[in-house]
């Protein structure tokens, strides 16, 4: 697997806290935020987990709940996505889903399939970018030659 395909499937932005997750985004500490559930777990008696997403940088991120020394605090971005509406969309029924065993599975799930979507967006538009490119360079070859 090559480096680039590596650091695309990377998993998504993490924070030690909820602190260094909003400083590093200024646009994070005023943005509004909507709840997408407070008790995502993996299992019945599982850590839980706090979802939202904040409306001007597009994330959806994750925190997990609890003491600092058992991993509460640490935040992680699961995908980005530019409209509530397509956030709504992509996790229909989780208001259902949210504070069972394996809801966690079932969020990042979604997240991947939405941040899938956003990756092959911009795989199309790099590549039209670069064909632009090609074309510009092929111009400006010819006009050099004509000069």
């Amino acid at each position: 697997m090559r480096q680039t395909e590596r650091r695309r499937r990377a998993p998504a932005a993490r924070y030690d806290s909820l602190q260094s997750f909003y400083t590093a985004d200024q646009r994070r500490v005023h943005s509004r935020e909507c709840d997408v559930g407070l008790w995502w777990r993996e299992s019945a008696d599982g850590p839980l987990h706090r979802a939202a997403w904040v409306r001007d940088t597009g994330e959806l991120y994750l925190v997990r709940l609890g003491p600092h020394e058992q991993g509460g605090g640490r935040v992680e971005v699961l995908a980005i996505v530019d409209e509530h509406e397509r956030l709504e969309q992509a996790l229909d029924g989780w208001r259902k889903r949210c504070g069972e065993p394996q809801s966690l599975a079932w969020l990042r799930e979604r997240a991947r399939a939405i941040g899938g979507r956003v990756r092959a967006k911009r795989a199309e538009v790099t590549a039209a970018v670069a064909a632009t490119g090609a074309v510009l360079a092929a111009g400006m070859s010819m006009a050099v030659e004509l000069v």
